[in-house]
């Protein structure tokens, strides 16, 4: 654990004071620590998790786990992964949950546990996360591509960032193979559209020859009946629009029409345009 993130972290807040019990957890051994979840923090760049335990007599235990995701995207995609509501004033964005509170600032993922939730608490862990993010790096932004995704119609939240199939296919299954080529080498954003019916994924590839294989497996095994469209009704009244600008795939999901399938693709290719990331030339 970097030495700043074991100083942002104090030693008392409303009478819990830590204590003598700090574990840290690498790639290796965070199964020992999380069970099945630890998958999630390894399908990003994650290098180590260290918990903190805070006492208080006649009060419940509140934990703190401070991640090092190893960069700043990958902070926000581990946030972002089960994230159900955001807000703004801890880190670079925070959730609560009763006593529970997670939020992400630079290339940290923090949360703070109680398995008791009482104003006192509440009020514990609140503060204690304002301490412990006024003490870390600041954040460098969300990842560019989860802001160059569409607004309109984007429902609030629903955005995420990932890098492997598997992260898909728990967002949206797609397929049991990896027909997009997903891998640690690729960044992926999806966005949830038009009342939770329609998903834009956006995939950037380390090279455009590696997006055109990725694009071609995906019309091949998903949406042969495209025939060189890149637009085809999937099932009755779901639509799906794939394009491969240089090094990105961008794929309409179960949208309502072929126009509105289009649209949305064309939507995020403008937003690549604008961020001189393609060229009007890029195909």
């Amino acid at each position: 654990m970097a030495t700043e993130a074991a100083r942002a972290v104090p030693n008392e807040i409303l009478g819990w004071k830590v204590t003598d019990t700090v574990e840290t957890y690498d790639r290796e051994s965070i199964f020992d620590y999380i069970n099945g979840a630890g998958e999630v923090y390894r399908s990003y760049g994650f290098r180590d998790v260290t918990v903190w335990r805070f006492s208080k007599p006649d009060a419940p235990e509140i934990t703190v786990e401070i991640f090092d995701m190893g960069s700043p995207e990958d902070a926000y995609g581990v946030f972002s992964y089960t994230r159900e509501s955001e807000e703004s004033g801890i880190g670079g964005g925070y959730e609560q949950r009763g006593s529970v509170l997670c939020f992400w600032q630079n290339r940290y993922y923090v949360c703070l546990a109680a398995y008791e939730s009482t104003d006192d608490v509440r009020q514990a862990v609140t503060m204690l996360a304002r301490s412990i993010a006024q003490q870390l790096p600041q954040s460098d932004g969300i990842p560019p591509l989860i802001g160059l995704l569409p607004q309109e119609g984007l429902i609030e939240h629903t955005q995420r960032f990932f890098h492997i199939h598997a992260s898909l296919n728990y967002h949206y299954f797609l397929a049991e193979q990896n027909i997009l080529r997903l891998s640690e080498s690729t960044n992926a954003v999806l966005g949830v559209y038009e009342s939770g019916t329609t998903y834009l994924l956006c995939v950037e590839y380390p090279s455009a020859q590696e997006a055109e294989e990725a694009y071609g497996s995906f019309v091949e095994n998903y949406l042969p009946e495209a025939a060189g469209t890149g637009v085809a009704m999937v099932d009755v009244g779901k639509w799906v629009s794939a394009t491969k600008p240089g090094r990105y795939v961008i794929i309409a999901l179960d949208a309502v029409s072929r126009e509105s399938a289009t649209e949305l693709t064309d939507a995020m290719k403008s937003s690549l345009l604008d961020a001189n990331l393609v060229t009007e030339g890029d195909q």
